[in-house]
């Protein structure tokens, strides 16, 4: 289950259902190479698949979360993405850990930068340490910050997050966590402690609800589809009381 084949990934069960994501690749800040990204799915494919799976830390190695893209998939995007076409991969920030049915907690200890800054924005939680910071770099290496457009305005409100795409500034941990960039903010080295320590909060909770809970809060961002929201609530619950007498079990 732990098995990831891909250099830079490494995936544990730290206890029973809950289990960590290490990006290590200290020696270029966590840059992501192509590979890697693709493997993103192939890992949340795995711990979906667990239905025992209730969450997913994600944290990086040595002092960084993730120093962005690595440059060489950055120039090859440069030199190959067709104008005014959705790429492949790349500027999909928002959707790499997007498909994960539990979970996901990220520990921001360094530098998450431009994708780093998306990935760990696009899991549903945040823990940052005081030296943690977001960057958007998108703008500086000539690229569109398209991740950034869609969780910046969410998170922090629409004039924040015009100046924190638009200048590319950092935002480090106090700030992160005092703007709702954050949900948490944890002393310095406490970090992957208490993104474990939430982890545990949640596997607490019956984890077929947890995963339906965590589909109807993002259903629910869109107004136009509480409606549905709320009918899909009220089988959730049904599915969950059936599924509670069949293992003879209460609560």
């Amino acid at each position: 289950m732990t098995d990831v084949d891909t250099p830079g990934l490494v995936l544990t069960e730290v206890e029973p259902g809950v289990f960590e994501l290490l990006i290590d690749r200290p020696e270029r800040r966590n840059a992501l190479t192509e590979p890697m990204m693709r493997a993103l799915a192939d890992i949340t494919e795995m711990v979906n698949g667990r239905s025992d799976a209730a969450a997913l830390v994600v944290r990086g190695a040595g002092g960084a979360f993730c120093a962005g893209a690595d440059l060489g998939v950055v120039d090859e995007r440069r030199r190959t993405d067709t104008p005014w076409r959705w790429p492949q991969l790349m500027g999909r920030e928002a959707e790499l850990l997007d498909a994960c049915e539990v979970a996901t907690i990220a520990v921001v200890d360094g530098p998450a930068v431009g994708l780093g800054m998306g990935l760990a924005l696009s899991c549903d939680i945040c823990v940052i340490e005081p030296a943690g910071y977001f960057a958007e770099a998108h703008l500086a290496l000539g690229l569109a910050p398209t991740a950034m457009a869609w969780w910046v305005p969410r998170m922090a409100g629409l004039q924040r997050a015009r100046d924190i795409i638009l200048t590319g500034r950092r935002v480090y941990g106090e700030e992160a966590a005092g703007i709702g960039l954050a949900a948490r903010l944890a002393a310095a080295g406490e970090g992957p402690a208490t993104g474990v320590a939430i982890a545990r909060e949640i596997a607490a909770k019956p984890r077929d609800m947890a995963r339906y809970a965590k589909l109807a809060i993002r259903l629910a961002q869109d107004e136009d589809r509480m409606t549905g929201v709320r009918r899909f609530g009220g089988m959730a619950n049904r599915m969950h009381r059936s599924w509670v007498a069949a293992q003879g079990t209460g609560g």
